[in-house]
């Protein structure tokens, strides 16, 4: 457990108590003297006349139950200052407590040994004081070692909260982003289809493939053609931006939204500038490629309302533009984009 420095407010209250205590006993210990010296006194005024003895007699009596009710409201004043020690300092208080009361039980020994009553009274009480003291030490010294492990419980269980989210999103970033080139993928294109397509405005879908990957793939190595498509998947996202939302679908295939309503010819200029920029030289260990890319398009909501239907119609089209000689756009439909 770790300890804690105690407080101005704490010590200033121990110091307080002690003092206070300490206090009580001088007064207790002074009074008593006087009581004794008067009772004696009294001792010798029996031997007068009757009259004397019976007027002694009574103030024997009052000075007696003077005495025990003084006693007894100190004892119950100790009690509740050592009480206040052990709440307020603890184990500091505690041990305060202790030393106190077993001084007070040390002071009745003069008393004891000639059987005073109120003697065995006053080692009685600083006795019962230092049990009920230690009873309620120990049960604020078991709460305390509850609440800090409660606390370090709670701690643990918000680190592992901690833990589970950073892993959680790690998952999703794993879940929708490509391996290959850091690019948002296939999952996370058809969730934002989904988006897009219940927002309720119509947009452009375009899918595109690199033409004869195969064939660079197989003549320079996957290396090279790994290389190649983040090449031009870093040209693809910048041109992007944030502006129309990309990723990369496959293994060479891209796919990106055009927000709209959009015209076809607005469709095809942007096709027409991507073609530019994959069309410039790329420097790869020594070697220059310049690839072309072929384009399939289709529109929400002529062509579909869900994402695997404009993705299925995008990738028609551009199965259809590989077959009609590559290096061009196709649309799914002439109504596509209305």
């Amino acid at each position: 457990m770790n300890k804690e420095k105690p407080t101005a407010v704490q010590t200033v209250t121990l110091v307080l108590c002690i003092i206070i205590f300490v206090g009580f006993m001088i007064f207790s210990f002074t009074h008593s003297k006087d009581i004794q010296a008067f009772m004696s006194a009294l001792g010798k005024a029996e031997s007068g006349a009757p009259d004397a003895q019976e007027a002694v007699h009574q103030l024997r009596g009052l000075y007696s139950q003077a005495q025990r009710l003084n006693s007894g409201l100190v004892s119950q004043l100790q009690v509740i200052l050592s009480t206040i020690m052990v709440v307020t300092n603890k184990k500091r208080g505690f041990i305060a407590a202790v030393v106190l009361n077993i001084i007070g039980v040390l002071s009745t020994i003069p008393g004891l040994s000639h059987g005073s009553a109120d003697a065995i009274s006053g080692a009685f009480v600083p006795v019962l004081a230092i049990g009920t003291m230690a009873i309620i030490y120990n049960y604020i010294k078991n709460n305390d070692k509850a609440t800090e492990k409660l606390n370090r419980s709670y701690e643990e269980l918000i680190e592992k909260n901690h833990q589970v989210q950073a892993a959680e999103i790690q998952l999703r970033e794993l879940a929708y982003t490509d391996a290959l080139t850091g690019m948002n993928n296939r999952a996370w294109m058809r969730e934002t289809l989904a988006d897009v397509i219940q927002e309720g405005n119509p947009f452009a879908f375009i899918m595109m493939d690199m033409d004869n990957f195969k064939q660079i793939n197989d003549t320079f190595g996957h290396q090279i053609g790994d290389t190649l498509i983040k090449t031009y998947a870093t040209r693809f996202q910048k041109y992007c931006g944030t502006k129309y939302p990309c990723a990369k679908i496959g293994g060479d295939e891209f796919s990106f939204i055009i927000a709209g309503p959009v015209t076809q010819a607005e469709v095809l200029n942007i096709v027409s500038q991507l073609q530019a920029l994959f069309g410039e030289v790329a420097n790869i260990n020594g070697q220059q490629f310049r690839i072309t890319m072929s384009y399939g398009i289709s529109g929400c909501p002529n062509d579909g309302q869900n994402p695997d239907s404009l993705i299925n119609a995008a990738d028609t089209a551009l199965y259809n533009a590989k077959l009609q000689g590559k290096d061009r756009p196709i649309l799914y439909s002439p109504q596509s984009l209305g």
